[in-house]
């Protein structure tokens, strides 16, 4: 039965949940065809008015996403007491159906998949925003191969009030828990609830199965909370001993003992992960010249590294606030005034800095920019000043390659990860 909501004609249902009823639609403004995500509010609890509010809240934050992964939203609100978003209109099969009919995937294609969701984790948590509902119904592979995430900020719209844990809520569904993190599932979401819902993940499109399954909402939380993860071995014995490892990390209990951020998961899974397809050739361009840094930027490091860190801070400030800056130059800036915070004692504020503009250098400058290497060297070297030295190894082993691969032998910086992965081992 077709029906309108404002200038949305509701065509036919494309599928349902426990968060809500997706419709495709008709957008009569803009001659296209979009999605419509009907919000099941039901009888949640809090007033109509305060769910709306935060609602809304997140809905404005997840419109500013602008990534390949991730449909655009184009409108959200309130219509008649009905909650919506309008989103892109994304065909193809979710991996939910792929591993309905299909069975577990191989081992190089799961490790593409992870490794692509990963990729968009690290844009979304660099712009402030938590997915919170990771699951194979959410991934979406498109005709032409390219993965999709649905639903950001759907879960964070309809996130509990203090003091109501999800299990209990009255939208949640085993659905969901089955890929929630343990602190998520008590009101204590953050980046690395991520991780863990993308180890759950991929322990099903390895295993074929998620790794806790109980008819109880209430169970499994308590599962995910306290029960060892089944051997993913047990389940798939050809599973590389690296990936298994890997596996592991992202579904341990304590989210400090996950890997530090989603660019460290992308950069394992390019291990497994098959190499992209060269795209079609183009005709050949002229190239344009390269981009020269701004010349502030050397001066502004070197007062920096003499031993005035207030002053450079102030310098920075100024060259970030430089009419038409460079990207690049002003994500330098960035991780220079980052230093300086550090300096002056704001070592955690500077590594939560850090890890926001490497998400924004890897989108900009590809992961093997020198740059890119820069800013990873020094969030390792805040991780061992904040005394965690795990997250600062792994780190480091990982970065240790990079470098060689990277960077010439003759350059300052070559080498600078082995030396600092030799001393933790030693004072260790």
């Amino acid at each position: 039965m077709r029906r309108s909501l404002g200038p949305y004609e509701l065509t036919h249902e494309l599928g349902r949940g426990g968060m809500g009823v997706v419709w495709a639609a008709y957008d009569r403004t803009e001659d296209r065809q979009v999605a419509v995500k009907l919000l099941a509010v039901g009888a949640r609890a809090g007033s109509p008015s305060t769910l709306e509010r935060r609602f809304l809240r997140e809905a404005s934050l997840t419109r500013r996403l602008e990534h390949p992964g991730i449909p655009a939203v184009y409108d959200h609100g309130s219509h008649d007491g009905e909650l919506f978003l309008v989103m892109d209109l994304v065909p193809g099969r979710t991996l939910g159906a792929v591993l309905e009919s299909d069975g577990p995937l191989a081992i190089g294609r799961a490790a593409d998949v992870a490794r692509r969701t990963a990729d968009v984790l690290v844009y979304a948590h660099g712009q402030g925003v938590m997915h919170r509902d990771l699951k194979p119904a959410n991934l979406m592979i498109t005709p032409d191969g390219e993965l999709k995430v649905l639903d950001f900020g759907v879960a964070a719209a309809l996130e509990p009030h203090p003091g109501e844990t999800r299990f209990t809520a009255a939208n949640a569904t085993p659905g969901t828990v089955v890929y929630m993190a343990p602190e998520q599932a008590v009101g204590q979401a953050e980046p690395a609830s991520d991780l863990y819902s993308l180890g759950c993940v991929l322990y099903e499109l390895l295993a074929g199965t998620p790794p806790f399954t109980d008819a109880s909402p209430f169970m499994l939380y308590h599962r995910h909370a306290h029960d060892p993860v089944p051997p993913i071995t047990d389940r798939r014995p050809d599973i590389p001993a690296g990936l298994r490892r890997l596996v592991e990390a992202l579904l341990e209990k304590n989210p400090r003992d996950r890997p530090v951020s989603a660019a460290e998961v992308v950069a394992a899974l390019a291990t497994w992960a098959p190499a992209p397809s060269m795209p079609p050739a183009r005709p050949a361009v002229p190239l344009a010249p390269p981009t020269v840094p701004h010349p502030r930027l050397a001066e502004v490091a070197a007062l920096r590294r003499s031993g005035s860190p207030a002053r450079a801070l102030e310098e920075y400030g100024a060259l970030m606030a430089v009419p038409d800056l460079e990207r690049a130059d002003l994500l330098a800036a960035r991780v220079g005034a980052s230093l300086c915070v550090a300096a002056l004692g704001g070592t955690r504020e500077a590594l939560d800095d850090l890890k926001s503009v490497l998400a924004e250098q890897r989108s900009l400058l590809g992961p093997d920019d020198p740059a890119v290497l820069d800013t990873r060297y020094e969030i390792a070297v805040l991780l061992v000043r904040t005394g965690e030295r795990y997250a600062a190894t792994e780190l480091l082993r990982r970065l240790v390659g990079d470098e060689d691969r990277v960077l010439r032998a003759e350059d300052d910086r070559h080498g600078r990860a082995r030396a600092l992965l030799e001393r933790l081992r030693r004072m260790s």
